[in-house]
């Protein structure tokens, strides 16, 4: 049963020995977390829009449409990089490896927190 595939070649059916399906299903958590992620940062960039647009100061309305936008834009591509993370990592399994995600981790968690940084540094800017 090993091997087997759909006519279309967009499943895969295993032998569950071991840790097989435990594994799989672990991959599949990790991509919903990244959807999840993704959705939380673009809610982010479309909710600072909305602040920044609310508030009366000049100099924050006029960083709301960027800040916004970049913000929106990383979080599709966090969507884009779960799913090729997705991919690899199923990929991966089936030939009894696990890639390890350091770099990408490291990345991701970089923009967001220089993202943050610069919200922050808008934020403290606009309230003089």
């Amino acid at each position: 049963m090993k091997g087997l595939t759909a006519p279309l070649g967009l499943s895969l059916v295993l032998e569950n020995k071991g840790n097989v399906a435990r594994d799989h299903l672990a991959s599949e958590r990790t991509y919903l977390a990244y959807v999840r992620t993704s959705l939380a940062t673009a809610s982010a960039g479309v909710a600072l829009v909305q602040l920044f647009s609310l508030s009366s100061s000049k100099s924050l309305t006029k960083f709301a449409k960027p800040l916004g936008a970049t913000i929106i834009l990383f979080s599709l591509i966090i969507l884009v990089f779960g799913v090729f993370r997705y991919f690899v990592t199923q990929s991966s399994l089936v030939r009894g490896y696990f890639p390890v995600a350091r770099k990408s981790i490291a990345a991701v968690a970089f923009v967001l927190g220089t993202l943050t940084g610069i919200v922050f540094g808008v934020l403290v800017a606009g309230t003089r």
